[in-house]
């Protein structure tokens, strides 16, 4: 008796579990979205893992998509991200550098300074309204990423996203010419007619875009080092408003235009990358 009541308790709860699940993912074909809150931006890999998952649902706003398209824009929407995280902190720090000035600057004013003028203040400060657009324009690039990755992922996003941890770098691609790609990466896919006119132009747009990077990446250090001298000759009283809003202005260029073109590159190797999917 005792164990027929064990067997039937047991059976209970595998009843209750199954119907769980049921509830949770759908049966019959028809699925119900658990939509998962994230608080922190998960890994690429993962990232695309959970747009295959979703992809399954027939209720899916992705259906219809093909596996490439939906691997290529999680991509895409993934790679901005972060590089308009790296651009926000070079424009939050550059924000600062502005504000500093500004306020030395009108404080040399009011001391009537000979040295300072109202045009060198206005200038500073246009220089600031700038930063400040680039940092309002930035955030918005990153909510409408994120917005796009609720629809890839399946998912919400807290109010507080962490997204400072997977590192933002160029991915790797050794292909340096179109030649030979009828092979398609390694994959094995033979690439024909359209398909291999399409890879190579990919090919060659990938590599414009690694010419750029490689001379967006030479210029980082030196416009760092620029930008270190001319702070601290500012306050150490030796420099000048106009080298230093020179300064900032060449370092916001380099660094943001620096991180656009690893963007640039990644684009590019993924749409050469959603060929060989194809």
């Amino acid at each position: 008796m005792i164990f027929h009541h064990r067997i039937s308790y047991l059976l209970a709860r595998l009843l209750l579990i199954v119907m769980f699940w049921m509830v949770l993912y759908g049966c019959q074909g028809t699925r119900v979205e658990a939509r998962q809150t994230l608080d922190k931006l998960p890994s690429l890999e993962h990232a695309l893992k959970m747009s295959e998952f979703r992809n399954l649902s027939k209720k899916s706003p992705t259906q219809g998509i093909s596996k490439p398209d939906i691997t290529l824009e999680v991509k895409r929407s993934y790679s901005l991200i972060l590089a308009r995280r790296e651009q926000l902190e070079i424009s939050n720090e550059v924000k600062g550098h502005f504000e500093k000035a500004v306020t030395q600057a009108e404080k040399k004013f009011e001391e009537e300074d000979g040295d300072i003028t109202q045009s060198a203040i206005t200038k500073l400060k246009l220089g600031l309204a700038g930063t400040l657009n680039d940092i309002s324009r930035f955030n918005s690039d990153i909510a409408l990423a994120q917005l796009k990755l609720e629809k890839f992922l399946g998912v919400q996003w807290a109010k507080q996203v962490d997204i400072s941890e997977p590192k933002f770098e160029p991915v790797d691609f050794p292909y340096q010419t179109p030649e030979g790609s009828s092979k398609c990466m390694d994959s094995g896919k033979n690439m024909q007619g359209s398909d291999l006119y399409d890879l190579r132009e990919s090919i060659i747009e990938a590599n414009k875009a690694r010419e750029q990077l490689t001379l967006a990446s030479k210029n980082r250090k030196m416009t760092r080092a620029l930008l270190v001298t001319e702070a601290a000759n500012y306050d150490f009283g030796i420099g000048n408003e106009a080298d230093l809003f020179e300064a900032l202005i060449i370092y916001t260029r380099v660094l943001v235009g620096y991180f656009e073109a690893v963007h640039s590159f990644n684009v590019a190797v993924y749409r050469v990358q959603s060929l060989c999917l194809n």
